[in-house]
């Protein structure tokens, strides 16, 4: 993403409001004084210009002009103007003053909502979340007797022949055959799509302020398409199984009529896959498969064990075992 571009849009004068005379709308920069009353300006309130007079310099206000001529300091005035705004004669030779920055106005806040109606959701949430945890979440621990150990072991017989595969063309095996390719969107990218301004105004503290305009590039999402292909390929691939089941803690795996682990790659081929054992133990009339097989073995038949239950059906939690 590209950086925000920052391009200023001129300088233009704040304006003040005369403390004694109420007139209203003078120049903050060439005014210093009130044309009316010549009073001093107070920089403390100097205010930004409205929005819509926010574009419009200060060229043409009424206070300024060429009609006469101060005979204080021959600063050039309008015909309306009673004091001179440079120096505000007879008023020259006011004490300095600190400037204080302005902030740019602020939007006017939103009406404030009502309290309530998100209260009442929060606590409707709440009590939904608390009456899942109460019936279906919520344990207790119990003692239970092992009354069994049951197993499952199963060997995968694979045989070596034509498999069907799909993929993007870039990642297709290099021994694929029969390839057929479509056009598929596989992901999106960012097209630059003009930009997002916004002006703000920054106080100089010498009667102006400048128009700043701030824009980030916008973007948007355009599909970028790939090829998907589909293709046949020489593999192994599992086509039966063989399995054996049984109680105790001996696990026997199938061992007749099994082809051997390791044969040539050719078209009909077979051989053993991959061997799996499943071992369960029974608790009363719950059960519970243990993926370590010393654990499993760790408890005996007939004893009682501590376990972690649903408050409300009574299921085993088995991760607590």
């Amino acid at each position: 993403m590209a950086d925000e571009r920052v391009e200023s849009q001129g300088f233009f004068e704040m304006l003040w409001d005369c403390d004694h005379c109420e007139t209203k709308g003078l120049l903050a920069k060439s005014q210093r004084h009130c044309a009316e009353c010549g009073a001093k300006q107070n920089p403390d309130k100097r205010y930004f210009p409205k929005e819509g007079d926010a574009v419009q310099r200060v060229d043409g206000h009424q206070y300024e002009g060429s009609d006469r001529q101060c005979p204080n300091c021959a600063a050039a005035l309008s015909a309306k103007a009673h004091n001179c705004t440079n120096c505000g004669a007879p008023l020259d030779g006011a004490p300095g003053y600190e400037v204080k920055g302005v902030a740019a106005p602020v939007k006017p806040a939103k009406p404030k909502r009502r309290w309530w109606p998100p209260v009442a959701i929060i606590l409707v949430v709440i009590g939904l979340v608390f009456g899942v945890w109460y019936a279906c979440i919520r344990t207790r621990s119990v003692k239970m007797k092992v009354t069994a150990h049951k197993w499952t072991c199963t060997i995968g017989i694979e045989k070596f022949g034509d498999v069907e595969g799909e993929t993007w063309r870039e990642s297709v095996p290099r021994d694929a055959r029969g390839t057929r390719c479509h056009p598929k969107q596989k992901s999106t990218r960012q097209v630059p799509d003009g930009e997002i301004c916004h002006d703000e105004r920054v106080d100089k503290k010498d009667g102006t302020f400048e128009v700043v305009r701030k824009c980030k590039p916008k973007y948007h999402s355009e599909p970028v398409d790939g090829d998907w292909c589909t293709y046949t390929r020489r593999d192994w691939k599992q086509v039966d199984q063989i399995a054996t089941s049984g109680t105790g803690t001996t696990i026997g795996c199938p061992t007749k009529n099994l082809p051997p682990t390791k044969v040539d790659e050719q078209v009909g081929a077979t051989r053993q896959g991959r061997k799996q054992e499943v071992r369960t133990l029974v608790l009363g009339s719950e059960s519970c498969e243990l993926a370590s097989d010393p654990k499993w073995r760790g408890y005996a038949d007939g004893s009682d064990v501590k376990v972690e239950v649903r408050a409300t059906s009574g299921g085993i939690v088995c991760s607590s075992l």
